[in-house]
């Protein structure tokens, strides 16, 4: 409904054709729809209108000298796109490495890297007076035939990453020898996540009290935005609030200063042009606050709050069946059905870097809502599946509980994609999954199957 339908087909057609054949397979569409209210609402409703204003903020691709100077990609979309905009993506979006000083992702482009044939003319006008853009965004300094620009070469030292770098198994003797690893990122849904934060700290740390010790997870506090928080949001809980982590994200992927995080995260291309291209300016922040009160990355956070959860679809007997697999075998112990949303999020919900509250009409959309994410959102110890990386407490072996409400859209699992169908990534499960790892394993392939079918519904 609200999507470019030529763009997506594009991207059907080049990055997701196993996922499209999933898709008639069983049933995508609803994806990427605002909440009920704001869906169904006229043309003048407010909370509509701020949700169109932030799904086109939320598809716009930066361009130089805003963008990077190093940075992954150049829109919050180019990366959450799948099965339509607000979803997951189909590639690793992100890298980041053990020894890293930082702590930061690894950037795989660099603006000093992009521009290249100069002027370019068709008959007798000119089509590109600066200079074309590699397509897609110049050479990634994951690729080993990459000639890393003077950029790429301060980001590698940076990060201490080498295209040679294994993946990391934290439970591996190599690991334990101080050996340096890297863990590759996909991106995450969005679907929903406004609920997600609505939802108060309290659930979480209560739902942690109440998980049996062998499989007990681990609340995240994050210093964010002047508050202490629960963290929810991203592979290693480093988030809490969706406008704290859509400035992560907009700093770390795209390079985007924004109010909350006005510094650049690299100075390599200051006030150095290509072909006529600025790469680089001392303006800072380049996201300003208009009259409204709202940045672009408020903008982003206003499209991301209003999407509505993916749509459930039917069960059917066999996926019945799968349901009480799901719990017998311990799945549920981690991946909680049910979360309630506050009586009033507002009172929680930071408001616009502009400091404008979310809408009364909003609020009450989001309260005392029964949602069914299928995550208790917790850090769990993940043994062998966890990604090496130490991020605040989370430590190596540590990460999320990812939700499973959407599962069918994506197109590779877990949080690396090394798993390409739902039996894969269950049987990856390692830590406090093992249990349930094993359990799988010895159902019968009927009994297998019958489990992924109710995965496929919710």
């Amino acid at each position: 409904m609200f999507f470019c339908a030529f763009v997506l087909s594009l991207l059907v057609s080049f990055f997701c054709l196993g996922t499209t054949a999933r898709a008639q397979a069983v049933g995508m569409s609803g994806f990427g729809e605002p909440l009920p209210p704001i869906a169904h609402s006229g043309a003048n409703n407010p909370d509509r209108q701020i949700f169109l204003q932030g799904q086109v903020a939320f598809k716009k691709i930066f361009d130089m000298p805003v963008v990077g100077p190093i940075f992954n990609n150049r829109g919050c979309v180019a990366c959450h796109w799948n099965p339509s905009m607000g979803g997951s993506g189909a590639a690793i979006s992100e890298i980041r490495v053990r020894d890293n000083p930082s702590g930061g992702p690894v950037h795989l482009f660099a603006v000093d890297n992009c521009m290249r044939a100069g002027q370019q003319r068709q008959g007798t006008r000119t089509i590109f007076p600066e200079g074309v853009m590699s397509m897609p965004l110049g050479c990634q300094i994951s690729d080993p035939g990459c000639n890393p620009s003077p950029c790429q070469q301060a980001e590698m030292q940076a990060t201490t990453f080498s295209t040679s770098l294994p993946i990391c198994d934290p439970t591996s003797q190599a690991f334990a020898d101080g050996d340096n690893c890297t863990g590759e990122r996909q991106s995450t849904a969005l679907f929903g996540l406004g609920l997600v934060e609505a939802v108060p700290d309290s659930t979480f740390i209560a739902l942690a009290a109440s998980e049996p010790e062998a499989i007990r997870g681990s609340v995240k506090m994050l210093q964010e935005l002047g508050a202490s928080r629960v963290g929810r949001f991203g592979w290693k809980d480093d988030g809490a609030t969706l406008r704290g982590f859509a400035v992560l994200a907009t700093s770390n992927e795209i390079g985007l200063t924004t109010p909350d995080a006005p510094n650049e995260i690299s100075t390599c291309a200051m006030g150095r042009s290509q072909f006529g291209i600025q790469l680089e300016d001392s303006a800072s922040p380049e996201d300003t606050i208009d009259s409204t009160g709202h940045a672009q990355v408020d903008r982003m956070v206003d499209f991301i709050r209003a999407l509505n959860p993916p749509p459930e679809l039917a069960e059917n007997r066999s996926a019945r069946e799968g349901r009480q697999l799901f719990e017998s075998i311990g799945c549920a112990g981690c991946h909680a059905e049910r979360l309630r949303t506050a009586a009033n999020p507002a009172s929680f919900i930071p408001p616009t870097t502009g400091n404008v509250p979310i809408t009364p009409s909003l609020n009450r959309e989001l309260a005392n809502k029964l949602i069914h994410p299928f995550s208790d959102f917790l850090l769990h110890d993940m043994g062998s599946l966890g990604d090496g990386i130490t991020s605040g407490t989370a430590g190596p072996t540590m990460m999320r509980t990812a939700p499973l409400w959407g599962a069918r859209a994506k197109s590779r699992y877990l949080h690396d994609g090394r798993a390409e169908d739902l039996p894969a990534a269950i049987e990856l499960h390692d830590g406090q999954g093992a249990q349930a790892a094993a359990a799988f394993g010895q159902l019968s392939p009927v009994q297998q199957q019958e489990l992924v079918d109710f995965l496929d519904t919710i």
